[in-house]
């Protein structure tokens, strides 16, 4: 799969695209490293847009909320207007830029990327299927937050994963992922949504690229 790269808004920005223009389009949040990984493994099978998002706390935070860990940043809540940055200029650009035609447009995050692709579907977007990863539903004030709010774009999929391990974290508001994310999926099924939720091997960043395949199949399937 050909890879191009993007400079937009001083963000790296990678793009795979697809040999036909109507293929699915996956936009997601990775390392360059794990972006080829990814591309590798779903080759062909869709269009591939990752950033290298360097300023996690902020772009993927819902609201404001206290640091994770001593030495973190705190959130401060950016999630909305990054979510609107992308919708207004990464696909409008990808897509104009690459000649694509997407099907349908995916969001899909590991980690606090997760917890942002599952945010984005309270919001008016073009995003159609959603993919959370590992996502950091543990996030202060998340579960009523999603028991609270209709969906403004309800995806036509969903599927959330989590590590058997996450559970176990040291830290406490972490140690609820593993609820957080059964109920946010539970909720979501119950709202009529095509879901899966699936329990992976081992704790939080391990085996990415091959979680998010893992989650990319079932949206294509």
């Amino acid at each position: 799969m050909d890879k191009h790269i993007l400079a937009l808004n001083d963000k790296t920005v990678s793009v795979y695209p697809c040999r036909e223009t109507d293929a699915p389009l996956f936009l997601t949040f990775l390392s360059q490293e794990e972006s080829d990984d990814l591309a590798g493994l779903i080759e062909g099978k869709a269009a591939l847009v990752s950033i290298d998002e360097p300023d996690w706390e902020h772009a993927f935070s819902p609201w404001p909320a206290p640091a994770a860990f001593k030495k973190a940043s705190d959130f401060s809540g950016g999630a909305e207007d990054y979510l609107r940055w992308l919708a207004d200029t990464v696909l409008s650009e990808t897509t104009q830029r690459f000649a694509l035609q997407p099907q349908w447009t995916a969001l899909a995050g590991y980690s606090l990327g997760g917890l942002f692709a599952a945010y984005s579907a309270y919001h008016t977007t073009p995003f159609s299927r959603i993919a959370s990863v590992s996502g950091s539903l543990w996030f202060d004030g998340w579960t009523e937050f999603a028991a609270g709010r209709a969906l403004q774009t309800p995806p036509q999929k969903a599927y959330f994963s989590v590590g058997d391990k996450e559970k176990n974290a040291k830290n406490p508001r972490m140690a609820i992922v593993e609820d957080a994310t059964r109920a946010t999926e539970a909720d979501w099924r119950q709202k009529g949504i095509e879901t899966a939720f699936e329990l992976n091997s081992g704790g939080h960043f391990e085996q990415v690229p091959q979680r998010m395949a893992k989650a990319f199949g079932y949206l294509l399937g």
